[in-house]
């Protein structure tokens, strides 16, 4: 992960209850060209692999599975 993507990336401790982590994605989706890294970084390691479907569970797959698969052609 890039230094600027990690910055884009907030830490709320304790949310949603206490003891959780919650990783906020929401100011890395606001910065089109951080977006772009990210969805370029994600899909790096899976060129050239034959990849023809991308499954994206839960929220943060849902936003950023299209995208990757996109990437992938």
């Amino acid at each position: 992960m890039s230094e600027r993507i990690s910055r884009l990336i907030r830490d709320i401790p304790n949310f949603p209850k206490p003891g959780i982590l919650f990783r906020d994605i929401t100011p890395l989706l606001v910065d089109p060209a951080a977006l772009v890294e990210a969805i370029e970084l994600l899909a790096e390691p899976l060129r050239g692999l034959g990849v023809t479907k991308v499954a994206a569970i839960e929220s943060r797959g849902f936003i950023l599975g299209a995208p990757v698969a996109i990437a992938l052609g």
